[in-house]
């Protein structure tokens, strides 16, 4: 039996808060919580990640081809697609859009069999970042119709109302629903941190009295990496 790996959004401390979003899990990192290697994060590094990402993925194609029916080889190609829109940010900006578009696919594929909320909420970022925010919000009230009190895809929608929909009063909802069941105290203090953040930016007017936008408070989302496994519910 596959172990479930989680997909989760990272909240970045630096100066401000920098809100990241990814599906179906969540973990939380702080400046300073640890140094990369010299050279981990070095252009020539992330090219050659992209490309063997690239090469993994032309390997899971073919196995999907052979076998498409098999619902963990297209959780994997999704998986792989989501990662490598990820690292195309960095390294190929033109693929980004690509990417995300190929790993929706493979997730609806997987949806068609396995109706499993992580997957959707996988697929609700995925589609967001491909640009494709009616699917996103769809398939983000999907997962939560099913698994209502599903943490990580209350906080991941509140961050997609935020950035995509510019509706930040929205976003506080799910957070403050998001941060009654976080049994961690970190999480539940992360969650209290964008709580905080979207209710100073509604304070602020701009200099018509109008309160600015979500986006000019919170940063765009990025994806980051992790797996849901299609056998289980996204616990």
């Amino acid at each position: 039996m596959n172990k479930k790996q989680h997909r989760g959004f990272a909240v970045v401390l630096v100066i401000l808060i920098s809100i990241a979003m990814v599906a179906s899990g969540f973990s939380l990192f702080f400046s300073g919580s640890g140094l990369p290697s010299p050279d981990s994060n070095s252009p020539t590094n992330a090219a050659a990640d992209y490309q063997a990402k690239k090469v993994r993925l032309a390997a899971i194609a073919e196995q999907v081809k052979a076998n498409p029916s098999n619902v963990q080889l297209q959780t994997d190609l999704g998986n792989e697609y989501y990662d490598a829109g990820v690292a195309a940010e960095d390294v190929a900006p033109t693929e980004v859009q690509e990417n995300f578009k190929h790993a929706v696919e493979a997730y609806q594929n997987v949806l068609k069999t396995n109706k499993d909320p992580g997957v959707m909420v996988d697929m609700a970022t995925a589609a967001f970042k491909s640009g494709d925010n009616d699917l996103a919000d769809k398939s983000f009230k999907e997962a939560l119709s099913i698994k209502p009190e599903f943490l990580n895809g209350l906080v991941n929608y509140g961050i997609f109302l935020a950035n995509a929909k510019q509706d930040l009063t929205g976003a506080i909802t799910q957070w403050q629903k998001a941060q009654s069941l976080a049994t961690d105290s970190t999480e539940k203090a992360q969650i209290g941190a964008l709580i905080s953040q979207a209710q100073n930016q509604l304070k602020a007017p701009t200099n018509n009295g109008v309160t600015n936008p979500a986006t000019n408070g919170l940063s765009n989302p990025t994806l980051k990496n992790g797996q849901a496994n299609p056998a289980t519910t996204g616990k």
